[in-house]
């Protein structure tokens, strides 16, 4: 779980683009002579009664108008001037509605005279992605990006307009915490600018600037200082003060000030300072920059009144030229907000914390919207940060704001999974005919994105058909998910309110919220880097008010316990027993620790409880709470019911469509394979490299043949008013499946998963888990589905879908999303509770258990929760009785997530 953002955001880089549209020379953008600095050196220039900038924009102005006189009127000239004037409006942030109607009639007029394939047009479309970065909608900037750099790699390789193009994209696709395409943007763009062999060092300062922004977000500190010491020595050549000389000093010091060099940093900071008063002003949104760097810089070296009061110059001049909800004035906030806490200011440090990153959570929520998913995963890691502040002030001081705080966690959890379920409910509901060919066109492209993603040997080294088909395939999605916001125009995203929650607690219950985030020590003179994981835990009854909050400590030791019980579990699944003493100690041991740290500090709080509703965080979301020891036994066998939600907005009703009806069995495929000499059950699938996968072939699974016929016994014995349809062998295909399971209340699947290496293909967790139905050998996309489809799927309506597959329940751990399983993606689709595997599974195993939950759940009549909880104690009873092993990994690992009923 690593928070990337948070690290850097006190520290600012200016995203630089200084190279006019078509056309033009990039020294256009230097400083009129009168600002020219004296011959002694120092390229300070004296005082003047207008910052440069302003002048740069009266000329950009007049050269429009100029332009726009001539007759006849020369179209690539005028373009030109158009986009001059927006960028440099844009770049002085003098931003209105005049600059987007100048970028917007630049590229009509560019398509005008020089059709869409060309440079021209190119250019005038990044600059209208450029404007709308700087308006801080970088989500409706990026398809224009990607469009204008498809377009000049066409049509002007190796050019300073190709370099123009790549810079914006980088920009667009960082402000979107798409880094891996920041830096693929940023280094062509540097490419481009070298092989154009041009004599402005200060355009390829810039680049080289931004590809250090990225570098640094990567984490890749030898890669930033070789790109950010380049761009110094080349500001250094320069003879002349620019306004991008002003905002270059300004991200040297912000580097300096993040490897912890603080001579270096105010060097730069006393140049950028100087710069920005003749090129900017005093009173602009540079300035802010400035203030907020040297608030850092004073930060770090424990002058916190100093820090605040430059904190204070940048908090009015971001909220000037900003506003407050812009995401650059969040930044700065985040780290007033954690110098006011480092002065001990800790309730004014949660307000502002807490209203920042409300306002951050409005606009990802509204940004997401219209994001293809992959995307919008990345984009919401943006908020863990501003998070982080808000959760260790209230840690610190639990008598402050405690309902508002869990409230706000609550509201930022699984914002994706909200999204793109709102979005497959309303894009399934239309019987739109554009839709549904979209639809289709989505599930091809998806398919050819997984047979790239198969051929590709890891993420670093993607087959060159994967780039292209995921370019694709995401360009439908978010014309659908715009579909989907006109269909659903009058709908906010669900923001779910404490009260909420707490007026659907059912009676004898307790809600136990946990939160993994990395703890802030307010140490102002602290290595930036040093924050260490954390959990803590929030309580709720639904007969008090009260809400208790729990420390349980650093993550670390919390997350090796995890994994070290899961070891054990993953030692008895494939040694068959061997030995079963050795490893149910391991397992005992270790999740023995486990429970003393993050359970039994809330005991008094679940005393007389029946069920204890429970939201995991981090790696607590990969261990069945059920098998934690309790005396010689386990929690299973005392204590109330357990059952896990997705968050706890699981708990509060939504608008469920009209029930459906029957049961979905489907299982045992008939695998394309040769079944090995083995004497033992197989295993219902497990986790896989990118190789293995592509060379797998699966096992018959003769128990889930008993298993599906068993089911529906139990359907007909118990509930014969609904209909049943089971499937298996040869029938139980992939098509079968997606043609069927819409219709059925009940889904029982019982094949191999998959789960693959979060390095396969280029790296995209959707695609790395998956079921497989008939046919599939060595993992054929006409025999698989991804979670990414399933996702897609219409199952509103649906109770239950029954997973008995290995490792349906793991996947990619997203802070605020949870795992990205098989699980998530079923409920994604609609599907009211889900129940998941946490580890390989045996088939015959399997069977026995799915016997008493369904005999539960239909002869008993019992919620889910009761009904999971009971048939994993009777299945650990029997073996008990038995003198069989009684090692969780036999009994417990089947979980129920979602609604508890």
């Amino acid at each position: 779980m690593h928070r990337k953002i948070a690290s850097v955001l006190p520290l600012c880089f200016v995203g630089l683009l200084f190279i006019p549209c078509f056309g033009q020379q990039p020294t256009t953008m230097t400083t009129p002579a009168n600002t020219n600095s004296g011959a002694s050196g120092n390229k300070m220039s004296t005082a003047q009664e207008r910052p440069a900038a302003i002048d740069l924009i009266d000329q950009a102005r007049a050269d429009l108008a100029k332009a726009e006189s001539e007759r006849p009127v020369d179209p690539e000239k005028l373009v030109d001037a158009l986009c001059l004037l927006a960028q440099r409006q844009s770049l002085a942030r003098r931003i209105t509605q005049e600059t987007i109607d100048l970028a917007q009639r630049a590229m009509s007029m560019a398509e005008a005279a020089r059709g869409r394939e060309s440079l021209l047009y190119a250019e005038a479309l990044a600059r209208l992605a450029l404007v709308y970065n700087y308006q801080d909608h970088a989500e409706q900037a990026r398809p224009l990006s990607e469009e204008a750099l498809e377009i000049a790699q066409r049509t002007g390789p190796g050019t300073l307009e190709l370099a123009m193009v790549a810079d914006g994209l980088n920009r667009v696709c960082f402000s979107l915490n798409d880094l891996p395409c920041s830096l693929r943007a940023a280094k062509q763009s540097v490419e481009a600018v070298r092989a154009s062999h041009t004599a402005d060092h200060l355009y390829l300062a810039s680049l080289l600037q931004n590809q250090a922004q990225t570098q640094m977000a990567l984490q890749d500190t030898q890669g930033a200082r070789a790109a950010m010491e380049e761009s110094i020595d080349l500001c250094d050549q320069e003879t002349k003060v620019t306004p991008s000389m002003a905002v270059m000093e300004s991200n040297a010091s912000a580097f300096y000030i993040r490897v912890n060099e603080p001579q270096s940093a105010l060097k730069h900071l006393e140049k950028a300072k100087a710069y920005t008063i003749t090129q900017y002003g005093t009173d602009s949104e540079q300035s802010g920059r400035i203030s907020m760097n040297l608030a850092s810089l004073y930060r770090k070296s424990g002058r916190l009144q100093e820090a605040l009061i430059e904190y204070e110059k940048a908090d009015a001049q971001f909220d000037r030229w900003y506003g407050s909800s812009h995401t650059d004035t969040i930044r700065m906030e985040q780290g007033y907000a954690e110098t006011l806490a480092s002065a001990g200011r800790m309730k004014e440090a949660l307000q502002m914390a807490k209203r920042a990153h409300e306002a951050l959570r409005e606009h990802l929520s509204l940004a997401i919207r219209v994001m293809p998913e992959r995307q919008a995963l990345a984009l919401t890691e943006l908020g863990d940060g501003t998070m982080d502040i808000v959760l260790s002030i209230a840690l610190r001081n639990p008598a402050l704001e405690t309902d508002t705080v869990f409230q706000e966690e609550i509201r930022s959890r699984a914002l994706v999974t909200e999204e793109m379920a709102q979005r497959a409910a309303s894009l399934n509901r239309t019987s739109d005919p554009e839709i549904a060919a979209l639809l289709r066109d989505l599930e091809k492209e998806r398919s050819a994105v997984l047979a790239a993603h198969e051929a590709s040997p890891g993420a670093a080294d993607p087959v060159p058909q994967l780039p292209e088909a995921t370019s694709r395939m995401e360009r439908i999605e978010r014309t659908l998910a715009e579909r989907s916001v006109a269909f659903r125009a009058n709908q906010r995203t669900r923001s779910v309110a404490l009260d909420d929650v707490h007026h659907q607690l059912p009676a004898n219950s307790v809600l136990v919220s946990y939160v993994a985030f990395h703890r802030e020590s307010f140490d102002a003179k602290r290595n930036i880097n040093l924050r260490p994981a954390w959990y803590m835990a929030f309580v709720l009854h639904p007969d008090s008010n009260k809400i208790d909050l729990f420390d349980l400590g650093e993550g670390k030791g919390i997350n090796a316990l995890v994994f070290k019980a899961r070891a054990a579990a993953e030692s008895e699944a494939h040694n068959y027993g061997l030995a079963s003493i050795r490893n149910e100690r391991a397992y005992r041991e270790a999740a023995g620790d486990l429970r003393h740290r993050i359970w039994d500090p809330l005991k008094g709080d679940l005393a007389g409880a029946k069920l204890a509703l429970v939201v995991a965080d981090g790696t607590l979301n990969l261990i069945p709470f059920s098998s934690l020891p309790d005396g010689n036994g386990y929690m299973v066998e005392h204590g109330p019911v357990i059952h896990m939600l997705t968050s706890e907005r699981d708990l509060v009703p939504d608008d469920r469509p009209e029930e459906k009806h029957g049961l979905l069995a489907i299982g045992s495929p008939a695998f394309d394979s040769i079944p090995a000499a083995s004497a033992v059950s197989a295993l219902r699938g497990g986790p896989v490299s990118c190789d293995a996968f592509r060379k797998v072939e699966f096992q018959p699974l003769p128990g889930a043949a008993v298993e599906v016929t068993d089911v529906g016994s139990s359907w007909r014995r118990w509930n014969s008013r609904e209909p049943e349809l089971l499937i298996t062998g040869e029938d139980a295909t992939r098509g079968r499946f997606l043609n069927e399971a819409a219709q059925s209340r009940v889904l029982h699947i019982a094949t191999h998963a998959f789960l693959l290496d979060k390095n396969c293909g280029n790296g995209n967790p959707l695609l790395h888990s998956g079921l497989v139905f008939a046919g599939g050998k060595h993992g054929e996309p006409s025999t698989i589905l991804t979670a990414q489809q399933i996702a897609s799927l219409d199952l509103s309506g649906a109770d239950w879908a029954v997973l008995s597959a290995c490792n349906t329940g793991n996947g990619e751990l997203r802070d605020g999303e949870g795992v990205l399983s098989l699980q998530r993606a079923f409920r994604v689709a609609g599907v009211r509770s889900v129940v998941m595997t946490l580890w390989p599974v045996d088939d015959e195993i399997t069977r026995e258990f799915m016997h008493d939950l369904y005999s539960e759940r239909l002869g008993r009549h019992a919620s889910t929760a009761n009904a999971l909880w009971n048939s994993a104690r009777k299945l650990l009873l029997t073996r008990r009785a038995a003198g069989k092993s009684t090692h969780p990994w036999y009994w417990a690992g089947f979980v129920g997530s979602g609604g508890w009923e």
